[in-house]
């Protein structure tokens, strides 16, 4: 399998399994959405099937041919297959947007097809207040900052007199 980086526009033929675990495995207990196409050479396309879903783990095996299944983590018979892919584009180019992976087969009757998988974030089992600090600005989590700790040392600092234990 060839594998083309979008960043630095470099290609490279796949080293190892090992290799290709440590790339996908970027996807695990993370939430992907994932387009699966087929069309011939002058573009008609033939079908195309698309959903997001949290990748459980990754499986890939080398047999006769290189397989990659990809199961998802809250529907156990829900997967993707994807059988002797001849190469594997990665995009990494703009490090804000996600990763992003796609594998394409061709065959002599010039039919392309595509599995395409990008990253959406972690899996988001959390409760919202979890992720609450990653969506405030930096002047807003200074004055919370502030807000706290001026509260804490203001009750801190003021004795307690008249009670007794």
């Amino acid at each position: 399998m060839k594998i083309i980086y979008t960043r630095g526009n470099r290609t490279e033929t796949l080293a190892s399994l090992a290799t290709l675990r440590k790339i996908l495995n970027r996807f695990v207990a993370h939430r992907i959405f994932y387009e699966v196409s087929s069309r011939n050479k002058r573009g008609h396309e033939f079908f195309s099937a698309k959903n997001i879903f949290v990748v459980a783990s990754i499986d890939i095996t080398n047999r006769d041919y290189l397989t990659i299944v990809i199961f998802d983590a809250n529907n156990a018979t829900h997967s993707i297959e994807i059988l002797n892919p001849q190469t594997m584009r990665i995009y990494d180019e703009m490090p804000g947007k996600g990763f992003a992976v796609s594998f394409i087969s061709d065959n002599e009757g010039g039919v392309e097809s595509r599995c395409y998988l990008r990253d959406e974030g972690e899996d988001g089992t959390g409760t919202p207040h979890d992720t609450a600090l990653e969506k405030i600005t930096l002047p807003q989590l200074f004055e919370y900052l502030e807000e706290i700790t001026s509260v804490e040392s203001g009750s801190a600092s003021q004795p307690v007199s008249g009670q007794s234990a």
